[in-house]
């Protein structure tokens, strides 16, 4: 049902360059090789040649190399003309009103379409606020308005995040938001009314003002300080002052958007621009959609793949890798992080089972569903467990260092109070360092030999690398401490609506995972060929 559902069909894919997006438009071209045709958003990039070549060669170059179309290469032995037969690229900015579209391709872009899959996103969480609502909240609400003027309207699949929840705790359901709520007033913890029209028109007008403020006179000596210490580093040696001044006052908007999309994310119960952004785009959508068929799908961190495209198949680093690789390097001898938390991560081909059964089955006009898919509800496991599992493979099978040496794998010490983390990298790491660089430098005979100048720059190095840390910490502590049972009653339903042979091919019931296989045999296995490269 769900491949014959795609037979003939024409449909809208944004996002396909992303991790998430290669994985779906793979497995549509290999369950579905008699679709009509694939319409697929893509920026441009910076190849020569118009937008449209341009954003087409930027495609190519994404998907022709990947190790996620092995097979459909070897099935397609010309693989670029089974491609082209396949795929329409159109160059889009979903940075912009009308997405950057012409016209003429707006007309055509919509034309006979069946149905619309919305993956493209700012996926960092510490994004500028104006652009994680530019890309996550207005984007799909015009490619919306776009689908209502449709005849007749398109099925809309739109990618959301299961961390939309923000603060709530505990099981949390698939139920759409209440756009003149946010979580705080749901909660009972805020008093700050709120308004999904003025936080975004605020977002955007804060965004002018910072962008003005950075043009002010009086802010030009203190890039210009800023510039002169980039200009101490080796890669960016090559530009001139001008351009690391332009990077010192790029680096000030972003580092003051950031902060203010933390801010309203936290006064509202969202913890970041990005968890904000997403559930704004939830309200947008489910105010608005009217004829369009909508289905709302919400994973949580998403990792490599059980089976397709090919078992471990990763791309980058998400939520968990950079603690899993810390653990095998013995980096990590600390972090933020209850040991009770669960932590719901779902294989990327279950989300892809997911997005397609919902865009095959459901499509009456004007209906609204949610569809949440994670581990927590069926197949919970806990930091401290799943910590365990990370070391224990480690310590069988180690990762090596610059120089062919086995690294130690390091249990990490587990804070599940942030600050008092914080408290410990600021006080007993940083505080000694900035004292001793203070000594080094009040004696002038002292600080002008080289091997102190050496002290004094690694110094200086170590404490902006605790800073960051101390950031990443308050950024990334809120996923391995507060607890979320993402509740997945609506798509198991969906399973249930599935025939016996669609049940098995699109799998989205995560109570089948073996969790010490999957990390140890998939997972990790991947991430060291697929992300480290290991030879």
């Amino acid at each position: 049902m769900i491949k014959e559902y795609f037979n003939n069909k024409t449909i809208l894919i944004t996002g396909s360059t992303g991790f998430l997006g290669k994985v779906l438009l793979e497995r549509i071209l290999w369950e579905a090789p008699d679709i009509g045709k694939i319409r697929l958003l893509a920026r441009p990039g910076k190849a020569n040649g118009s937008p449209h070549e341009a954003a087409k060669k930027r495609l190519e170059q994404s998907l022709l190399d990947s190790a996620a179309f092995a097979r459909l290469r070897s099935r397609h032995p010309d693989f670029v003309s089974f491609l082209d037969e396949k795929l329409e690229v159109y160059a889009c900015d979903l940075f912009e009103k009308d997405l950057g579209l012409k016209k003429k391709d707006q007309t055509k872009l919509f034309e006979n379409l069946d149905a619309i899959i919305h993956i493209a996103a700012c996926v960092n969480w510490d994004e500028r606020f104006d652009y994680s609502v530019r890309v996550n909240t207005l984007a799909g609400a015009r490619l919306m308005e776009m689908a209502k003027r449709a005849t007749p309207p398109p099925r809309f699949v739109h990618v959301s995040s299961a961390f939309v929840h923000g603060s709530r705790s505990g099981e949390v359901f698939e139920e759409p938001f209440d756009p003149k709520k946010s979580i705080a007033n749901v909660l009972g913890n805020g008093a700050h009314p709120f308004d999904l029209d003025e936080e975004i028109s605020r977002a955007l007008e804060y965004a002018d003002k910072v962008h003005e403020d950075a043009d002010h006179p009086s802010k030009k000596p203190i890039f210009e300080k800023n510039a002169k210490e980039l200009a101490g580093i080796k890669k960016y040696a090559s530009e001139s002052m001008d351009q690391l001044i332009e990077r010192a006052r790029n680096w000030h908007i972003r580092q003051e958007l950031s902060a203010y999309g933390r801010e309203r994310a936290r006064l509202h119960g969202w913890f970041d621009s990005y968890t904000l952004s997403k559930a704004m785009a939830e309200m947008l959508l489910t105010k608005n959609h009217g004829p369009v068929p909508l289905s709302i799908i919400r994973p949580p961190g998403i990792t490599s793949a059980v089976k397709d495209p090919i078992q471990g198949w990763l791309e980058g680093y998400h939520l968990v890798e950079p603690l899993i690789e810390g653990v095998g390097r013995g980096m990590i001898k600390a972090f933020p992080g209850d040991p009770q938390t669960i932590i719901d991560t779902v294989p990327v081909d279950y989300v892809v089972n997911l997005i397609m059964a919902a865009c095959a089955l459901q499509g009456e006009e004007g209906a609204m569903s949610v569809f949440q898919i994670g581990t927590s509800h069926r197949k919970p496991i806990t930091l401290k467990e799943i910590s365990k599992i990370w070391l224990e493979y480690f310590k069988r099978d180690p990762l090596m260092d610059k120089k062919g040496k086995p690294c130690k794998p390091a249990p990490a010490q587990f804070y599940p109070d942030p600050k008092k983390f914080v408290d410990f990298y600021q006080k007993k790491r940083k505080l000694p360092l900035t004292m001793a660089g203070k000594v080094i430098s009040s004696i002038p005979i002292v600080r002008s030999l080289g091997p102190a100048k050496k002290a004094c720059k690694w110094i200086d190095g170590t404490a902006k690398q605790i800073d960051r840390l101390c950031q990443f910490s308050d950024l990334y502590s809120v996923y391995t401490i507060n607890t979320w049972k993402f509740m997945t009653h609506n798509t198991l339903a969906l399973l249930d609506k599935m025939p016996k042979e669609d049940q098995k091919a699109f799998n989205v019931d995560s109570s089948t995972l073996d969790w010490e296989r999957y990390w140890t045999e998939t997972h990790i296995p991947g991430m060291r060929r697929f992300v480290i490269n290991e030879r």
